[in-house]
């Protein structure tokens, strides 16, 4: 629950700012990605695993739902790194960022019910038709998974520029 509401702070927060800064690209951009984390809820958050490797080095070990689909990843990595670009935006308590691999394995949890069937990995949905997995609801309407390609830049120490050019 503590990352799904922080999530929702990082796409409301940044709303906000596309929304002061007139950029309707950036707005309806994190509104869809607010939109797709409340309709995931709890149950489309990876799990964390915090390491430490041979080296000494720590590290967390992030685990996705088995039913999400793959392409949610890059999705939420997205908004976990947003936390970083602007200092001046978010304010970080507790102890320092560590770094954040995949894990392989996949974290077995049900979905909630009516997510559109391209929010699940095909092959949960194909589980679900062969009667492998609980089936749950799905929605009948289609939504696309949102692929945003912008980057963050920073023009000087309290202006962020949201470039829609990649």
């Amino acid at each position: 629950a503590q990352k799904l509401e922080q999530h929702l702070q990082i796409a409301t927060a940044m709303i906000g700012i596309a929304k002061a800064l007139k950029n309707k690209e950036q707005y309806d951009c994190w509104s869809a990605i607010l939109n797709s984390i409340d309709r995931l809820g709890a149950a489309g958050m990876s799990d964390d695993e915090q390491v430490l490797d041979t080296h000494g080095q720590q590290g967390i070990i992030v685990y996705a739902p088995v039913f999400r689909h793959p392409h949610f990843d890059a999705l939420f990595d997205k908004v976990d790194s947003t936390w970083g670009l602007e200092k001046y935006l978010f304010t970080r308590v507790g102890q320092c960022r560590l770094p954040r691999i995949r894990g392989h394995e996949r974290v077995e949890r049900s979905p909630r019910e009516n997510l559109p069937p391209s929010y699940y990995q095909p092959n949960f949905l194909h589980a679900m038709d062969k009667g492998l997995v609980e089936m749950v609801a799905i929605a009948t309407e289609e939504t696309a998974i949102l692929r945003c390609g912008f980057l963050y830049r920073r023009r000087s120490r309290k202006s962020l520029i949201l470039d829609s050019s990649q």
